[in-house]
């Protein structure tokens, strides 16, 4: 396997882990995703998806997309992680029934993990976009 599609599929695999767990956490756990929480969802779960079929295609191509997903979704994981800092700060971006200053687990915040599986696909797409241009 070259070293393009180990990145890849590692961006799948952490992509997969976080869409998982974070379903884990709402089935399982029962923690009420407060509305930052659905925007991350919305910018990781398409990612377990088209990184897996980009993998199976051999699609080294998908990186455009994979990043500019995972940068946005990077930015509203470091708004919801500021939210829970300092919520007096951030009044408009959550509404009840939950807020989005409720720490579920305060040693590791899930939008710290979130913004953590954001940052490890984004940089391997980086690595990605690299390893293309030098084919290129």
């Amino acid at each position: 396997m070259n070293r393009g599609l180990l990145l890849l599929a590692f961006a799948w695999v952490v992509a997969l882990v976080a869409t998982l767990g974070s379903l884990y956490y709402s089935e399982v756990r029962l923690f009420l995703p407060c509305e930052l929480c659905w925007y991350q969802r919305i910018f990781m779960y398409p990612q377990a998806v088209l990184l897996g079929l980009a993998l199976w295609r051999q699609d080294l191509a998908v990186w455009p997309y994979s990043l500019a997903l995972s940068l946005v979704g990077a930015g509203f994981s470091t708004l919801h992680l500021l939210e829970q800092r300092f919520p007096d700060l951030f009044t408009l971006a959550c509404k009840p029934p939950v807020p989005c200053n409720v720490e579920y687990i305060p040693q590791f915040p899930i939008p710290l993990q979130a913004l953590m599986a954001f940052i490890l696909i984004a940089l391997s797409m980086g690595l990605l976009a690299r390893e293309a241009r030098q084919r290129g």
